[in-house]
């Protein structure tokens, strides 16, 4: 278990956490409206969204630190009603959730994760499109990106894929994850600022800033292990 933070800075982590998951898009500025009808709500804290897996993977991690039962529980409650609801369409970023709950699988033994596991990492490893190059093509809710490579992929689906490989003794998945490091290395990286470009797309050369792409560089670095 890593070092507690202090008192002020637990508190302020504690009243981010529960503006987090009570958060409402009382608006309806951030639904995602599709063609089939569905509405995504990718704000409010009931929805399934790469937003949804960046905030449970910082909560896992704070409950790393903690050992607070109640962050657990927030993470095991938020996958149980997803469930519950049937799941969503499979993504580059609805996948992000998953790196999350292969370390609460790991935590909990939960059996009732695994056919989740398996069934997205087995999606990204054989049904996920790639580009030319052979990186996971970019899909989203609302568009396939066709022969897009973005950055992006590397948090919200490649480390996912790493994790379960490990977790289940799958060589194979990460393999695959290292290819995918690899990769988007060659196309998005730049070595003058030892960042990654945001993407690229077919005849357009990279079609991102190198700023944004800060966000996702320091969780984890394109080494190896790329999950522990």
């Amino acid at each position: 278990m890593s070092a507690v933070p202090p008192p002020q800075v637990r508190e302020t982590i504690n009243l981010l956490i529960s503006n987090l998951v009570n958060i409402k898009d009382e608006t309806g500025k951030f639904l995602l409206r599709l063609q089939d009808g569905r509405v995504i709500d990718t704000k409010s804290w009931h929805g399934w969204e790469w937003t949804h897996g960046i905030g449970l993977y910082g909560i896992w991690k704070y409950y790393e630190m903690t050992g607070d039962a109640k962050l657990l529980q927030i993470i095991e409650d938020w996958f149980a009603a997803r469930f519950a609801e049937g799941g969503t369409t499979k993504n580059i970023n609805t996948m992000a959730v998953f790196l999350t709950l292969a370390y609460v699988y790991e935590k909990t033994g939960n059996v009732t994760y695994l056919p989740w596991l398996d069934a997205w990492a087995e999606w990204a490893m054989h049904d996920l499109p790639r580009t030319r190059f052979g990186g996971m093509q970019h899909i989203t809710y609302l568009t396939e990106n066709y022969q897009q490579l973005w950055d992006d992929t590397l948090m919200m689906t490649v480390l996912p894929l790493a994790k379960i490989g490990k977790l289940l003794n799958r060589p194979a998945y990460i393999a695959e994850a290292k290819r995918q490091f690899l990769v988007h290395i060659k196309y998005l990286f730049d070595a003058r600022t030892g960042l990654f470009y945001h993407g690229t797309a077919p005849g357009r050369g990279i079609l991102f800033s190198i700023i944004r792409t800060r966000t996702w560089k320091p969780l984890r670095r394109p080494g190896l292990p790329m999950a522990s």
